[in-house]
C-alpha cells in the first residue's frame, strides 16, 4: 500500500523543520496524538546539513481497532535521515515483533517541507507500507494507515502551533 499524507501548515518551513527536528518533538506528540501512549527520541545526530533522528513509539492499546485491537502493545522504531539544505527526509519503521513476523512487514518513505506561499509551508508524507500475511494483510494495510492519519494530523497541528 503506498499512500501520501499532505497537510498545510500556516508557518515557514524553516521553522516547521525546527520543530520538527527538535529533542522535545516526540515527547510532545505522545501527549496529544490520539493513537500514541508513548513516543521518545533515542538518539539524535546532526552533522552540518544532516540529522538522524531514531524515535520509538508506542501505541495505544486498541489504537487498530476492529480484530486488531486485541493485538499486545503496538510499538516501533522510526529512523529518519533529515537533510536541512533540501527540508526533506527518508524514514524506515521497524516494528517490534518476533522475527518470523516483522520480516514480513515493510515501511519505508519520505517527509518533505515544501514553500507553499505566503511564508506556509506543505508537508508532504510518503509512505509505502507491505505487509506479507494471507488473509489479513489489506485489513491490517488499512488499519495502520487509518492510525498514520491520526498520528500525522496530530504532528501538522503541533507544527502548526510549534509546539515541540
Amino acid at each position: 500500500m503506498d499512500t501520501r499524507f499532505e497537510h498545510r501548515i500556516a508557518r515557514d518551513p524553516a521553522l516547521v523543520e525546527a520543530t520538527l527536528l527538535s529533542a522535545d518533538f516526540a515527547s510532545a506528540l505522545a501527549q496529544r496524538c490520539p493513537v500514541l501512549a508513548e513516543a521518545r527520541v533515542l538518539d539524535l545526530v546532526a552533522r552540518g546539513d544532516a540529522v538522524e533522528r531514531v524515535t520509538r513509539l508506542r501505541a495505544r492499546a486498541g489504537a487498530l481497532g476492529g480484530p486488531f485491537g486485541l493485538l499486545p502493545a503496538l510499538a516501533w522504531t522510526e529512523r529518519v535521515w533529515w537533510s536541512r539544505r533540501a527540508h526533506e527526509g527518508r524514514f524506515e519503521v521497524t516494528p517490534e515483533l518476533p522475527s518470523a513476523l516483522s520480516q514480513r512487514v515493510c515501511c519505508e518513505g519520505s517527509y518533505a517541507l515544501l514553500p507553499d506561499g505566503d511564508g506556509a509551508t506543505l508537508r508532504r508524507v510518503d509512505v509505502a507500507l507491505t505487509i506479507r500475511a494471507p488473509w489479513v494483510a489489506g485489513a491490517a494495510e488499512a488499519r495502520i494507515a487509518g492510525m498514520l492519519r491520526a498520528l500525522f494530523d496530530a504532528e501538522a497541528a503541533l507544527l502548526e502551533r510549534g509546539d515541540g
